[in-house]
């Protein structure tokens, strides 16, 4: 919704929610369209995450009331949607929503039984003011909204990237009733446990610049030597691991990635200069 989008003949430069979406389409290349046919991109704006959906074979709808040529010129909160969807993408999003737990009930409703949300959201510190942002996604809250939601966590995939962006993967919690939709959520049970991936206690603490990755298959969290003793967080990098016999699609993906960390391929080679603010790659 808020990615501000530049296009060259042959490159498409994303602000926001490319490291989710392309962990997702490389590591699961495979089963597109044969397990994953069609997707949603809720708050498409220009509409260029949708395009990279396409070129990995999704037949994919936009949903955004602020593009007139958007396929569903419309609030995704009041449209009536007369289909089903294999994979939801919804890119910050959430944090302009006035209701959230409404906003996440209907995207577990309109998901097929073995569909994926593919879902995004700032990593602000909880204190900072951002107008139009009237939900926080710190890890600890965008991860209880998740599980309450009915979402499995655990098996998810998890991306926090210090100083960008929290991101989850994640299908339907086998052990969800829509019945708890009428619980108020006042304790974190052990059904909720068994869809987290962390074992959230009261007063658990995550730093807003800790970047660490679970369950992810493409995308590996490495150590780089930086020459910024004072800049710790460029001690971190994120390398990238094709599958093997992988085709490489025709087009580059520029990533914003403001100088937090590094991009390393397979080999651990550096792709980009050190405080870069984006990085080009052929995925």
């Amino acid at each position: 919704m808020l990615n501000s989008i530049t296009n060259t003949k042959s490159s498409i430069l994303l602000e926001w929610g490319c490291f989710a979406l392309i962990e997702f389409l490389v590591s699961e290349n495979e089963k597109i369209p044969k397990n994953f046919k069609n997707a949603l991109d809720i708050g498409s704006f220009q509409g260029n995450h949708t395009k990279i959906m396409k070129n990995f074979g999704l037949e994919v709808d936009q949903i955004d009331k602020y593009v007139p040529s958007a396929e569903i010129n419309d609030d995704f909160n009041s449209y009536n949607f007369s289909k089903k969807y294999d994979v939801v993408f919804c890119s910050h999003v959430i944090e302009h929503q006035r209701n959230v737990g409404f906003f996440l009930d209907k995207i577990f409703d309109i998901l097929t039984n073995n569909g994926v949300l593919i879902i995004t959201g700032p990593k602000h510190p909880a204190e900072r003011f951002v107008e139009g942002h009237l939900h926080s996604t710190i890890l600890p809250l965008f991860l209880q909204n998740l599980v309450f939601a009915g979402f499995d966590c655990k098996k998810g995939k998890i991306l926090c990237l210090g100083g960008i962006e929290n991101s989850f993967i994640v299908k339907k919690a086998n052990n969800f009733d829509k019945k708890e939709r009428q619980e108020l959520c006042y304790s974190w049970t052990k059904k909720h446990l068994d869809r987290s991936i962390i074992n959230l206690k009261h007063k658990t603490y995550i730093p807003n610049q800790t970047i660490f990755l679970e369950n992810c298959e493409f995308l590996k969290l490495e150590i780089v030597k930086s020459t910024e003793d004072n800049n710790a967080i460029n001690n971190f990098g994120l390398s990238l691991n094709f599958p093997k016999g992988y085709k490489y699609k025709d087009f580059l993906i520029n990533f914003h990635i403001r100088s937090h960390f590094q991009i390393l391929d397979s080999k651990k080679k550096i792709l980009c200069k050190e405080n870069s603010e984006y990085v080009e790659m052929k995925v």
